[in-house]
């Protein structure tokens, strides 16, 4: 396995059919299971997202094979114009949104081959999306793969959006703060996730 390759949006968009591809392998499946309508539109929405203000990629290929991505960029102080941003005041409220997304990391995709996963490489390309940063979030389903993985790192469930934003699953935020104490977040998380 290569390591970890960081790119910028112009570097993003010269892999994109490699990304697309990548994107198709993991999200075609259950759970997710996207229409070819949905997986037809992904590469328009890499090519918008790549030109989001501080966009950042990480990449890792085995052999040469792309084989897991993750990208986001910094939450805008602004969440106007977004139909993301607009799900989550919806769900949370503006001032519950603004306190989850201020000056936090917006964690947009991360996905590994199914060839790939449970060897570490989201964990490894998830640890360098969010370095440096004390917040961070990002929206998935509760009951996919990748959702036990950010719990068993520290991220926490916290909002859970309308059934119209994404109709197939389920959908919740997760929320990485470092600044809050780890027996706070964890009380938060029982009350959410409870076993």
């Amino acid at each position: 396995m290569d390591g970890v390759l960081p790119l910028d949006g112009r570097a993003t968009l010269e892999i994109s059919t490699e990304v697309a591809g990548l994107y198709r392998d993991c999200y075609a499946h259950p759970p997710w299971s996207e229409t070819p309508e949905e997986l037809a539109a992904y590469p328009e929405k890499l090519a918008a997202s790549t030109g989001r203000e501080g966009f950042a990629a990480w990449i890792m290929r085995d052999g040469g094979r792309l084989a897991g991505v993750c990208y986001g960029w910094p939450t805008p102080a602004d969440l106007s114009g977004s139909r993301i941003y607009t799900t989550l005041i919806r769900a949370a409220g503006a001032e519950r949104a603004a306190a989850l997304t201020r000056n936090s990391f917006e964690l947009a995709e991360l996905f590994v081959h199914p060839a790939h996963r449970r060897r570490g490489l989201g964990e490894t390309l998830l640890a360098r999306a969010v370095a440096g940063w004390e917040s961070a979030w990002l929206i998935t389903h509760p009951g996919a793969p990748a959702a036990r993985l950010y719990r068993r790192l520290g991220w926490r469930q916290d909002v859970a959006l309308p059934a119209d934003f994404y109709p197939q699953l389920p959908m919740s935020v997760y929320i990485l703060d470092r600044s809050e104490p780890p027996a706070t977040a964890e009380k938060r998380q029982a009350q959410l996730d409870p076993r």
